[in-house]
């Protein structure tokens, strides 16, 4: 795939914006200028960038505890979404949510979760939501290494499979599910391997490399906006 020049500018601005906006996220969280709990994606921001480039602005996306970079890559204002994490009223959520629950509606941001795998299910149901009013929109769908554990991830990707739906699960693999390398929690190390389970395409992309998770990005979106279904794709970070 030929990647224009103009779209690797904006996959290196989107990463620099994110990993600004986080390490100022934390300086203010060790400041208690945070309230709650706070937890960045340092490391993390060619994957956001890689998928939400691929993805267009009324597309949904559901996110993770880890979801400032998420929203950032599908191009929240970032004056409003620090206004949230600091509780204020002119805030995405009124100050209401707060740094693991951030949403904006308007742009497809069906909410970030602080539950883990809490977002599967919901983008599972926006992308059935997506089929049936026939609208063409399709969903990314963010969560850790963790989640793939969860019953409802196999419960999502089954029904997603069966009803073809218009939906891409990105696997954030950190290789750490708080203080446990994902190995120890998992008996195959490729969890992309879980897609052949329910007869869905399934890749393992290096989540380091902006270039590559979009181009994997962009096939799978494709792919769901076409009526072909869910991919799910493992990006190691």
């Amino acid at each position: 795939m030929k990647i224009e020049h103009a779209t690797k500018v904006h996959l290196l601005t989107t990463m620099l914006r994110i990993r600004r906006c986080e390490e100022k996220v934390y300086e203010l969280f060790l400041n208690n200028k945070i309230p709650g709990f706070s937890h960045v994606s340092i490391g993390q921001e060619a994957v956001a960038a890689g998928v939400c480039a691929a993805l267009q602005t009324d597309d949904y996306i559901t996110s993770t505890h880890r979801g400032h970079g998420h929203g950032i890559a599908k191009g929240m204002e970032i004056r409003r979404m620090f206004a949230e994490l600091m509780g204020r009223e002119t805030g995405y959520c009124h100050g209401k949510g707060g740094s693991m629950h951030i949403a904006d509606f308007a742009r497809g941001i069906s909410g970030a979760n602080g539950i883990v795998g809490g977002g599967i299910p919901i983008a599972t149901g926006a992308a059935f939501s997506a089929q049936v009013q026939k609208n063409g929109r399709i969903c990314a769908c963010f969560f850790g290494d963790g989640a793939v554990a969860e019953g409802v991830f196999h419960e999502s990707l089954n029904i997603a499979a069966l009803w073809k739906l218009p939906v891409l699960y990105i696997i954030e693999n950190n290789q750490y599910g708080e203080w446990t390398p994902y190995t120890q929690q998992h008996a195959v190390a490729d969890l992309s391997l879980h897609a052949v389970g329910y007869g869905i395409p399934g890749h393992r992309i290096d989540g380091m490399n902006a270039l590559a998770v979009y181009e994997a990005a962009v096939v799978a979106a494709e792919r769901a906006r076409n009526g072909n279904g869910p991919t799910l794709l493992e990006c190691v970070t």
